[in-house]
């Protein structure tokens, strides 16, 4: 199967002019050496408990639709080993989350990412994620602050239907930086940071005729120096339907879409969505036909209504 070329770009001033290099891409070594128990899993830790059924509720920010409170959960990356390029490799990776039902159908998600990196180094940041009513990204927000620009974030993201467009927010408009990423042959979605919202996005519009690679694009940013402090680079790739399978998962039972995803210069992953789109695990592809037993999986969930 062939790949679109990767494409490298770093972030621009604000004036939002790309600026092209030919760095080789260095990163997507979510290096998954992944391997997850993904027929075991109601052994695992419940990182959220249950709470009561909470009723419609206006958002923190005064004038916005009100908002209902429809499941929350926990994903968790299993490997022992940092996952990420190099000295920033991340390790302990958990995202715990509540999606909200907006008056207009669409989504909202808030939620806290827990990690260490470098692997001495503990960090706590919270996001949100605005979806589609049908579990398409819109944006990603994550509020925290940029190694190289102090005075940064919230970090955000708009997917747009031919375009991404993200902005690092610095306070110091001097210092901000932003990005204007032209998307051409599909869905566009993040490898890197993790983001579980963003990766389960990209199978909302593939085709489910296995014999049909929809065409996707994946965005990874890596903060490299003082001069250089976002490299973005995209990467061409190609997503397969294989099917549905069974999954116990976050202590219950489910029917599973499962997706192979081929990325350029990397080794093929695997998918797996419940039917309303939302990720159940993501890990490298093994050369056996079985679930593997590393990687990022749906720990615990708790749904007070469907969605």
């Amino acid at each position: 199967m062939t790949h679109n070329t990767a494409m490298n770009r770093r972030w621009a001033a604000l004036s939002g002019v790309i600026v092209s290099t030919d760095l080789a891409i260095l990163v997507l070594s979510l290096s998954l050496s992944f391997h997850l128990p993904l027929s075991a899993a109601d052994n695992f830790p419940t990182g959220i408990a249950s709470a009561q059924q909470a009723p419609s509720e206006r958002s923190r920010e005064t004038g916005m639709s009100p908002r209902t409170r429809m499941a929350e959960g926990e994903y968790k990356v299993l490997s022992q080993a940092g996952i990420g390029s190099f000295d920033l490799a991340v390790y302990d990776f958990t995202e715990s989350w509540t999606l909200w039902r907006l008056e207009d159908g669409t989504f909202e998600v808030t939620g806290a990412r827990n990690y260490r990196s470098p692997a001495d180094e503990p960090h706590s940041d919270n996001f949100e994620a605005h979806l589609s009513d049908s579990f398409r990204v819109l944006k990603l927000k994550e509020f925290r602050t940029l190694r190289w620009r102090a005075n940064s974030g919230p970090l955000s993201c708009d997917f747009l239907p031919a375009k991404v467009v993200c902005t690092a927010n610095a306070k110091d408009k001097g210092q901000d930086l932003s990005l204007e990423v032209p998307t051409q042959t599909g869905p566009a979605g993040l490898m890197w940071p993790i983001s579980a919202f963003s990766l389960s996005s990209i199978t909302r519009g593939a085709s489910h005729d296995p014999k049909t690679a929809t065409p996707v694009e994946l965005l990874t940013f890596e903060e490299t120096s003082d001069a250089d402090p976002i490299f973005t680079s995209i990467l061409g790739g190609r997503l397969r339907y294989l099917g549905q399978e069974k999954l116990v998962l976050a202590g219950r039972e489910w029917l599973a879409d499962k997706f192979e995803l081929k990325v350029a210069t990397h080794a093929p992953f695997l998918l797996w969505t419940s039917s309303q789109g939302l990720l159940l695990a993501f890990a490298h592809e093994e050369k056996i036909n079985v679930p593997p037993d590393k990687g990022m999986v749906l720990i615990s969930f708790h749904e007070w209504q469907k969605f």
